[in-house]
């Protein structure tokens, strides 16, 4: 793991996190030492994305969402900004 400033660390979140480029955006940016916030439907995608994550020295979480559905990708950001006091960077992954 590349290591950052805290001061240069961003909270990112990645909606669609469970397929396609959002896996290996979210192992990259873990990597670099950003927090790293997983939305998708495939709760268990994410959380063996999380653990993998976390093994490798990074700093990740997930939330289970449906990324079509606005009020629930609604409560994704709000639920980061209530865990972490604020968001640094939206991947919209869809």
């Amino acid at each position: 793991m590349t290591a950052i400033s805290q001061a240069h660390r961003k909270v990112i979140l990645i909606a669609g996190a469970s397929r396609g480029c959002g896996p290996a955006t979210a192992r990259r940016l873990a990597g670099e030492g950003h927090h790293v916030v997983l939305g998708a439907r495939r709760s268990s995608k994410l959380h063996a994305l999380v653990t993998e994550i976390r093994a490798a020295g990074g700093s990740a979480e997930w939330y289970a969402l449906d990324v079509s559905q606005p009020e629930e990708m609604r409560e994704f950001l709000a639920f980061a900004e209530d865990v972490h006091k604020r968001v640094d960077i939206l991947i919209n992954n869809v």
